[in-house]
């Protein structure tokens, strides 16, 4: 993402872009970026007015209209864009759409953008060789923050510091789920210019993430009644307990690491920089603490065993959870 931005401030543009990955927000906000430095705008209302502007959504996808209007020189401008959007393009080959992107005119300039590449041959290998790949997935929380003050004052609003915090620690760092959740919040403040804590706590819900922190927290300090307190809001939170059991597993892989890299003296700053997209180290160093290794592999294991049992009608989901909750809720000799 870096490679895009220094090429919007050059002004020097490869021909080809494709934009890939989980954070669809983050997608399309690169996306957006090179329209508009590309177009003057990134308003897809306005750029269908433009007949050197052409649009590819979803399947089917045409794609010798696309290589006709890609290999078309502009008309009476200096840039054709064309913009391919969830084509599934990239699930074969492509042969006749690789070629065409190795000899686009030097007029015209191709962005791909999609969730999910299911071939890297072919088209992928083509754009690669002559354009950039970009793959976006969780973004650091410095830019999500970034992002969200930004978007905020364009709608003419402000939120502190603390509500800032709330309002991530509520929605992790999913940023569609964080785009919905401004969005409710711009239209509930009205004229209002300052989103404060307590509009966060009113429509913001928790995050099952977070949820399943505090009842591993509790199954580490061996407080059964509080842990199935924490199992029981995530299921009034509408939460499927297959997807908990998920959590709880993600939860302990997450403290292997964390227990694994502090046993071989890892400062907590060390260990927030090798463990990929955690937050708040050292309350995860002081939850792992409080867990043996065996204990946090024997867990792990067990999540898996119990949810295939349940997938396949040995036990029932919710007796899955409340068996891993109740046996890791009991006290170890060994830590």
């Amino acid at each position: 993402m870096k490679t895009i931005n220094e090429h919007i401030k050059q002004n020097s543009f490869v021909h080809v872009y494709l934009l890939y990955g989980k954070e669809q927000q983050a997608v399309r906000i690169y996306r957006n970026k090179l329209l508009k430095a590309l177009l003057g705008t990134d308003s897809l209302d306005e750029l269908k007015q433009d007949m050197n502007f052409s649009l590819f959504v979803g399947t089917p996808f045409d794609v010798s209209s696309a290589i006709e209007i890609a290999s078309s020189y502009p008309f009476f401008a200096e840039k054709r864009v064309i913009l391919i959007e969830n084509s599934k393009a990239f699930s074969a080959e492509n042969a006749g759409l690789a070629k065409c992107i190795r000899e686009l005119p030097e007029t015209n300039y191709v962005i791909f953008t999609e969730e999910e590449i299911s071939s890297k041959k072919g088209l992928f290998e083509a754009i690669k060789e002559v354009g950039y790949v970009c793959e976006i997935n969780e973004q650091p929380q410095g830019f999500i923050e970034g992002w969200i003050i930004k978007e905020l004052s364009f709608s003419g609003k402000r939120i502190s510091r603390t509500a800032l915090d709330t309002l991530l620690n509520r929605t992790g760092m999913d940023m569609m789920r964080i785009k919905n959740e401004m969005d409710k919040l711009i239209a509930y403040k009205g004229e209002d210019t300052d989103i404060k804590v307590d509009d966060v706590l009113a429509l913001v819900s928790e995050n099952p993430q977070n949820q399943v922190f505090k009842m591993v927290d509790a199954m580490s300090e061996k407080k059964v009644d509080l842990a199935m307190q924490f199992y029981s809001d995530l299921l009034e939170l509408k939460v499927a307990p297959q997807k908990i059991l998920s959590l709880i597993e993600r939860q302990m892989r997450i403290l292997y690491q964390v227990k694994d890299l502090r046993s071989k003296g890892f400062s907590t700053n060390a260990i927030a920089d090798s463990v990929k997209g955690i937050k708040y180290v050292n309350k995860l160093v002081n939850q792992a603490s409080k867990f043996s290794m065996k204990e946090i592999t024997d867990c792990m294991n067990d999540c898996v065993d119990l949810n295939l049992k349940s997938r396949t009608g040995a036990l029932t989901d919710r007796m899955a959870v409340e068996l891993i909750i109740v046996k890791y809720s009991q006290r170890s000799s060994t830590k």
